[in-house]
């Protein structure tokens, strides 16, 4: 094993860090290219939300049919 002296007694260790720090931070790019984009997720949010808003008025005008009789 090679010696260091003291101000480079911690480089490997260092090294390694940066080495890992490096990956985490191609793990996370990876996984934000891996997303929908935001005009898909904008779109299935109002899909959603027209879906919840017919159900709603459907319930709604079922009820309100029902109590009229």
């Amino acid at each position: 094993m090679e010696e260091f002296c003291k101000e480079h007694s911690g480089f490997e260790a260092r090294l390694e860090k940066v080495e890992d720090d490096t990956e985490k931070q191609w793990t996370v790019l990876d996984k934000l290219r891996n997303r929908l984009p935001v005009w898909a997720t904008i779109v299935i949010s109002l899909l959603t939300f027209f879906l919840g808003a017919t159900v709603t008025y459907a319930g709604l005008a079922v009820k309100v049919m029902g109590s009229a009789k």
